[in-house]
């Protein structure tokens, strides 16, 4: 990936919704990053507080290859305007950041140097405690912590696995079983009963896998074949539907564009229900807390689609205009 011609600042927004429509509202100049999964913020469930992680950042002239970093910011959230409370550095090619349920832990895997930083949080203020190495050439694009905050999952893209974390104590192991998972597993998203979904970015079989922990174990429920390039990824708050995007090379070239397709969770299978196009470069997918409108990045247009969901059709209603390409999203719900 290289510099673009015209550099603007990474920055960080939020987004409120009224009456089921979003509404953008203050932005704060921050680090942030369009390399890895469009997972690298996370937003406290009471929106008070949020944690962004830039695992590179633009060289100094257009056309210079981009330069890994490791970046952590926390921000606080008061009255709807955020600011910077903390600066601190996980590992090179910072990625995912997962919080635990109570708010005590926090997980990031750094996908260039293959390792998950591991923090204590007090005071919404994180601290160091231990780095986990997942190999060199691992890529642990993505990482989450399941219901129970003594779990965490993480997909380790090299290795074309995913692999189990524990916590005993104030630290955290790796256990050796690993589930081999498809060629190139990436983004993951997971519901608030546990179920899990990665997405496989395998140019020859894309497909989203569903996978659980039972007994202990990761266990593979279902592969589902998708569209082309399924980086976008997203459960809805009810986790009764997952939201897949397809890149479907609209990042590279431009006369291509991105789509979306919302798919029924049907126990260990997906059926797919509704069918929209949107922008070139789709990344980050947001729902409303009711479910029923969704915001899907496009990082190339500096667009966000809106599409209201009516049960039955996805309808495209607006498009919000950026200042840059929005490339990764969260919400407290």
């Amino acid at each position: 990936m290289v510099t673009a011609a015209t550099i603007i600042p990474d920055s960080l927004s939020l987004i409120r919704f009224e009456h089921g429509m979003p509404v953008l509202g203050k932005t704060l100049v921050l680090p942030t990053s369009v390399e890895g999964p469009p997972t690298t913020a996370w937003i406290a469930p009471t929106s008070n507080w949020a944690i962004v992680t830039a695992g590179s950042h633009a060289g100094s002239h257009a056309g210079d290859p981009v330069i890994e970093d490791d970046i952590v910011s926390v921000v606080s959230i008061e009255h709807a305007v955020p600011r910077l409370v903390q600066t601190i550095h996980a590992g090179l090619g910072a990625s995912q950041v997962s919080v635990s349920p109570d708010q005590k832990w926090v997980l990031i895997g750094n996908r260039k140097s293959g390792t998950v930083s591991v923090f204590a949080v007090a005071n919404r203020q994180l601290h160091p405690v231990q780095t986990l190495n997942t190999g060199a050439d691992s890529n642990p694009a993505s990482v989450l912590f399941l219901p129970d905050g003594q779990h965490a999952v993480v997909v380790l893209r090299g290795f074309h696995q995913l692999a189990l974390l524990h916590r005993v104590g104030d630290s955290f192991t790796i256990e050796e079983k690993r589930l081999d998972l498809g060629r190139s597993p990436n983004t993951m998203d997971i519901t608030k009963a546990g179920l899990l979904a990665i997405g496989d970015q395998d140019p020859a079989r894309p497909a989203v896998h569903l996978v659980r922990l039972e007994n202990g174990i990761l266990n593979l429920l279902g592969t589902i074949p998708v569209a082309p390039g399924p980086e976008p990824l997203r459960f809805s708050p009810d986790g009764r539907y997952l939201a897949v995007g397809a890149v479907n090379n609209s990042n590279k070239d431009a006369a291509r564009h991105g789509s979306l397709t919302l798919y029924r969770v049907d126990g260990s299978d997906l059926t797919p229900v509704a069918h929209e196009n949107v922008g070139r470069w789709p990344q980050g997918i947001i729902f409303s807390p009711d479910g029923r409108t969704l915001l899907v990045q496009n990082t190339t247009d500096k667009t966000m689609t809106v599409l209201k969901w009516d049960g039955i059709r996805l309808h495209p209603t607006d498009t919000l205009a950026m200042t840059s390409g929005p490339a990764a999203a969260a919400t407290s719900w």
